[in-house]
């Protein structure tokens, strides 16, 4: 009985020193991290749990952009106020939205921007309840075996992106890197194909459906009367798909009548409480050669979204047609010799 106590106290210490030996790992590689992070970086680490603790650590901020990939276009730069962080892809449900939302330090006066994707409301694609937002709370140091490349003081973070110069920037946002300058045949989603297979098959985020799921309703419930007890304001807005996808979409061939179904509730529930939303699902102000695929739009697209929810923009933001100037250099430079410069 001795031995076997003994065995046990033995067990628990070396897991209670493996725990504390793995908090500083953990918080020494957040700190080699936010030291590069004073300079320009592209992170794109190995491990999403990665992603989760960096972007957790962002702190005093004034506008918070929380979404999925499809929010994951807003720069800091379009934004009047510079006090911005979006926290895009490390959510997947509403019920990750509300989990974030009472994490982040948010109070009086700060502004929360929320993509809401069509597909959580309905009640036919199972994956809306998959949540992905995790806390680490044993601090385990899941960036320790990222590779890091420092070129001119940019600092890529992660092998994608290293081998693509792509990642989330200082600001949160993502950044597609090497897919902007590649010839466009050679994308996946080339003519929006992979996303009318989709269509075609009602898989991958494209199940039909003609049922709201209601308790996704009651989710966003929740985190409006939350910011609303805080005296945080609101825009929210359905991401846009690409004209050609919408085309398709709006078929009679296909049920997708939730979509409308969401929408009208979701605009009834914000005006209950005072807040912004806008649907942009079938937005037409721009054609198929301002989308990444049939449902990303690239920046110029968030850049209207953003003034047409009438949050206040910098009228000098750099709106190059899918990257900018500087970023675009960069990439040439990076690839000269893949590219035969």
């Amino acid at each position: 009985m001795k031995k076997f106590s003994l065995k046990i106290t033995k067990l628990f210490i070396l897991t209670l020193i493996g725990l504390f030996s793995a908090f500083i790992v953990n918080e020494a590689m957040h700190k080699k991290l936010k030291a590069l992070s004073k300079n320009s970086i592209y992170f794109y680490p190995k491990h999403n749990q990665s992603i989760i603790d960096f972007k957790l650590k962002q702190h005093d901020k004034e506008i918070y952009i929380l979404g999925s990939s499809r929010t994951a276009g807003f720069e800091r730069g379009m934004f009047k106020n510079n006090k911005v962080y979006n926290y895009s892809l490390i959510i997947n449900s509403f019920n990750d939205i509300y989990n974030l939302v009472n994490r982040l330090d948010i109070g009086k006066g700060d502004t929360l921007i929320i993509g809401l994707d069509q597909w959580n409301f309905n009640k036919s694609f199972q994956p809306r309840n998959n949540n992905d937002f995790k806390i680490n709370n044993l601090s385990l140091p899941f960036i320790l075996f990222d590779p890091v490349k420092n070129i001119n003081n940019i600092y890529l973070i992660g092998e994608d992106a290293i081998k693509n110069f792509s990642g989330f920037r200082n600001d949160g946002s993502y950044f597609y890197g090497k897919r902007l300058i590649v010839p466009k045949r050679e994308l996946e989603d080339f003519n929006f194909e992979d996303t009318f297979n989709r269509i075609k098959n009602g898989n991958r985020r494209f199940e039909y459906g003609s049922d709201v799921d209601l308790y996704q309703i009651k989710v966003l419930k929740r985190i409006l009367d939350f910011c609303k007890k805080k005296n945080i304001q609101v825009f929210a807005f359905s991401p846009p798909f690409s004209p050609s996808v919408t085309k398709k979409i709006k078929s009679k061939k296909y049920d997708y009548s939730y979509m409308d179904k969401s929408i009208a509730e979701t605009k009834k529930l914000f005006k209950e409480f005072n807040f912004i939303y806008k649907d942009f699902t079938f937005y037409d102000l721009f054609d198929d050669s301002y989308y990444l695929d049939g449902f990303h739009c690239n920046r110029n697209v968030y850049y209207q979204i953003l003034k047409d929810l009438g949050v206040p923009t910098d009228s000098n933001f750099d709106n190059q047609f899918e990257v900018s100037e500087k970023e675009l250099n960069l990439l040439k430079d990076y690839f000269k010799f893949e590219l035969g410069d």
